[in-house]
């Protein structure tokens, strides 16, 4: 049984003792069971101090993780102490950037190189046809000449201008008057109108611009002062709460136009129709609203329409409020059906709206330009009929739209059809560019190459240096990027991108130098989808090597406009006659900086060891009981624990022997270096400071100015043998110390605690082994975790003893109160016997 599961179970007995002796059994019995609690108290004393121990030793580990993974880490060359890349900081000039930039790895010599750019490196490229669509060309013939009141937006290189169409004799009086009006908004000599077979078509007359056409919203409505979709009426967000008797006595208010909200009363109702009777009876009933407003249902919903066209709006009843059990929200608002003010000065002629009465739309088109308000309401009134009631507002200059009772009516944004009358159909191209993002099918009559495929049904393939490329579409419906995408990830190493400036494909081998091809087999009749991009037919440019001179050496030739020599990484950036040079200087600043981090890094290192073996332990603190903790505040708690936690590792042998092997492994000679590091600015502080590493910048900059190669060997050197070959070989682990720089030596010795890798023996490192790391199999497999383990069991037994132990007394107890409980009957009874014979 689990420790707690036993101590809870102990703990939550309840007994009925005492009854017959008046004795407190329980206290009697706790006084009993002390010794042996204080026993099981130890233990669990000691389990605390164990798993403190372990956490300690658990936080020394996440330190000396943190310094292996910032300087001993090959991911981070930059801080990597145990190579030369920690050291390889330079100051890179070029006497001309636009032709040659550089950068210096490790082992790069500080001096000067003088370089001259013959060529660059190129890929083998083809660079498409140009101009590969054809204008914008309508797939139909325009179907209407009677084209007054639609507009057309134009978008020329960005700048967008909307182009008032009108009624045209015939073909070419509307490719005329196009012509003229576009000429009027952008200039002459910029865009042509062509028509040809009854077709109309909209070229660019200058090479590059960008033209595109557009169908503006049809917005007389909004003239009107209304929104698309605008209604008179209002229906409720949610059904109406069917259980009727929650309306007795309520009320919401409505409020029409600018008027005072008017509340209402709802009585008792039976079901929505009786419900929406007593709502109309309650408004027909009230003066401000009566014959303004129509209250209806469709089974399950309310819905208020305004009869007068003035906005309604209903809010929450001041007692018993209803309204959200009928469906509608505070605030819920009918906007008025009356325009805003009408201005009768603009071309309006042929512009269209759509009023829906009832569920039936009705399109309604302004036949003239009206210069009358009464006028145009009279002629919509009569459109409409006697559905709607169109007046005009005597006190403004707007119109009126109300209905006639029931009503219910929705405004509605007229018809575009301007371009669908101009013969362009929905999924037509309007742009003098590719879409990438449109259907080759769409566009196909705007390609100037005609654009073929065998099967239109088979999937697009073709073929490109020798690799088959299947676009996994059919040519209805792959788009370009779909062609693009293909060839892109394909293996067939090359990529294409579009050039929307010259609306031209360009393909490109995705190597560089004179070894890349690019051939495009023009066998398969799917080949007609590259034909239309342009890249079958197009201009073929071979790749090129870089060539190149550098200190003095000529005719140097590399496939890539970036290489490495000796060191030195040269971009190429452009051709130059003239020598470029290149200075090549370490960086002793950066360097000084690396090392100075890195040293502080090992002193907090350090100090978090040390401080945790000089912390003195305060043995008045030992761990709090069970009992203790239930007798103190949470903050008591804690800090009684602070103090209870210190000193559990003072003097502990792994931490010194680690402390003592990173001094040792500073100061011993590396094999075959002329340096130590007291030579370089680098020595032990005071006694109190306990081995941390004081730095002489001075000292140190001049070591690095006079000797930097030694200086670097002095932390970097590496042995003939690695980490692994010398675990369990304590000779080869000699040769390993002795030839190692100091980098690698204190790895070694970091690694030896914290490696998650395990030796011959099945040893990860010595900490884990001790504590464990979270997140490792060691976590649960530990020396600590196992010794925790077993006072678990420990405490498990001596809670199962304590429970026997208990029960026996309480057992004893009950026996010797069930004796009481007999003698106290028989002497009742001899008393009773002994009365009744006296008398």
């Amino acid at each position: 049984m689990a420790v707690n599961g036993l101590s809870n179970l102990i703990n939550s007995r309840v007994r009925l003792t005492g009854m017959s002796s008046g004795l407190d059994t329980d206290s009697i019995i706790k006084q009993l069971m002390s010794i042996e609690n204080a026993k099981v108290d130890k233990i669990k004393q000691e389990r605390q101090i164990l798993e403190w121990k372990r956490d300690t030793y658990r936080d020394v580990i996440s330190k000396l993780r943190s310094i292996t993974d910032e300087y001993f880490n090959v991911l981070k060359p930059a801080t990597n102490f145990t190579s030369t890349s920690a050291f390889a900081s330079y100051k890179i000039n070029s006497s001309k950037e636009s032709a040659v930039t550089a950068t210096a790895n490790a082992g790069a010599a500080s001096k000067s190189h003088t370089i001259t750019v013959s060529s660059l490196a190129s890929a083998a490229k083809i660079v498409g046809t140009s101009g590969l669509v054809d204008g914008i060309k309508g797939s139909n013939t325009v179907s209407s000449f009677s084209l007054q009141g639609r507009e057309l937006n134009v978008t020329l290189d960005g700048v967008t201008k909307k182009i008032s169409l009108e009624d045209y004799a015939d073909i070419d009086d509307l490719e005329t008057k196009l012509e003229s009006a576009l000429a009027k908004a952008f200039g002459s000599g910029k865009i042509d109108v062509v028509t040809t077979g009854g077709n109309i078509e909209f070229k660019t007359l200058i090479n590059g611009s960008t033209l595109s056409i557009s169908e503006p919203t049809n917005n007389y409505i909004s003239s009107l002062g209304f929104s698309n979709g605008q209604k008179n009426y209002i229906t409720g967000n949610s059904d109406v709460n069917s259980d009727y008797s929650l309306y007795t006595n309520g009320s919401f208010k409505i409020t029409v136009g600018s008027g005072e909200a008017q509340t209402i009363n709802i009585s008792d109702a039976t079901d929505i129709d009786d419900l929406t009777a007593k709502i109309q009876q309650a408004i027909d009933g009230n003066s401000e609203l009566s014959g303004k407003i129509h209250v209806s249902n469709d089974g399950s919903k309310l819905s208020f329409t305004t009869i007068s066209g003035e906005a309604v709006k209903l809010t929450s009843g001041d007692s018993k409020n209803v309204l959200d059990k009928l469906g509608f929200s505070n605030g819920s608002t009918i906007t008025a059906t009356s325009s805003s003010a009408i201005d009768l000065s603009g071309n309006e002629k042929g512009k269209t709206f759509i009023i829906n009465v009832n569920g039936v739309d009705k399109t309604i088109e302004i036949d003239k330009d009206y210069s009358d308000l009464d006028e145009l309401a009279s002629y919509l009134q009569t459109q409409l009929g006697g559905t709607v009631n169109v007046t005009k507002d005597p006190s403004s200059n707007k119109l009126v739209f109300s209905s006639s009772g029931t009503d219910k009516l929705i405004f509605k944004k007229g018809p575009e059809d301007g371009l669908e009358k101009l013969g362009f159909a929905a999924e037509d191209n309007k742009s003098n560019k590719i879409s990438l993002s449109a259907k080759l099918d769409s566009f196909k009559e705007n390609f100037k190459n005609d654009l073929n495929v065998a099967d239109p049904n088979a999937n697009i393939t073709f073929t490109i240096n020798d690799i088959t490329i299947d676009v996994g579409k059919t040519y209805a419906n792959a788009t370009v990027n779909d062609v693009i995408n293909a060839i892109n990830s394909s293996n067939a190493g090359v990529k294409v991108s579009y050039d929307s400036l010259n609306d031209r494909f360009i393909m490109e081998s995705k190597t560089q130098g004179a070894a890349s091809t690019i051939s495009i087999t023009d066998t398969d009749p799917s080949n007609g989808v590259l034909r239309a991009m342009g890249l079958v037919g197009g201009t073929y440019t071979a790749g090129t090597d870089a060539e190149f001179s550098l200190d003095g050496v000529e005719g140097m030739k590399r496939s890539t406009n970036e290489f490495t020599i000796d060191g030195v990484t040269y971009s190429l950036k452009g051709i130059s006659t003239e020598a470029v040079t290149i200075d090549v200087n370490a960086d002793m600043d950066a360097v000084v900086n690396n090392i100075k981090n890195f040293v502080n890094s090992y002193n907090e290192m350090i100090g978090k060891i040390n401080s945790v073996l000089t912390e003195e332990r305060d043995r008045k603190y030992p761990p709090l009981t069970d009992d203790q903790k239930r007798a103190m505040s949470e903050d008591e708690i804690k800090k009684w624990e602070e103090k209870a936690k210190s000193g559990l590792l003072r003097n502990d042998s792994i931490l010194e022997n680690i402390v003592t092997n990173l001094r040792r492994a500073l100061y011993d000679k590396v094999e075959g270096s002329s340096l130590s590091l007291y030579q370089i600015g680098i020595t032990t502080g005071t006694y109190q400071e306990k081995g941390k590493l004081v730095i002489d910048e001075t000292k140190l900059k001049a070591a690095l100015n006079d000797n930097f190669d030694a200086v670097v060997q002095l932390f970097t050197q590496s042995s003939q043998y690695t980490y692994s070959e010398s675990i369990n070989d304590s000779g080869k682990r000699s040769t390993r110390y002795n030839e190692s720089g100091i980098a690698q030596r204190i790895n070694d010795i970091l690694q030896d605690n914290i490696r998650i890798t395990r030796n011959s023996n099945g040893q990860k490192g010595i900490l884990l082994e001790k504590a464990g790391l979270v997140g490792d199999m060691t976590e649960y497999d530990n020396l600590l975790v196992n010794e925790i383990k077993a006072k678990d069991t420990l405490i498990d037994k001596m809670l199962a003893k304590l429970y026997e132990k208990e029960e026996y007394y309480y057992s004893k107890f009950a026996a010797m109160e069930q004796l009481l409980g007999s003698m106290e009957s028989q002497s009742a009874w001899l008393s009773q016997q002994f009365g009744g014979s006296s008398s």
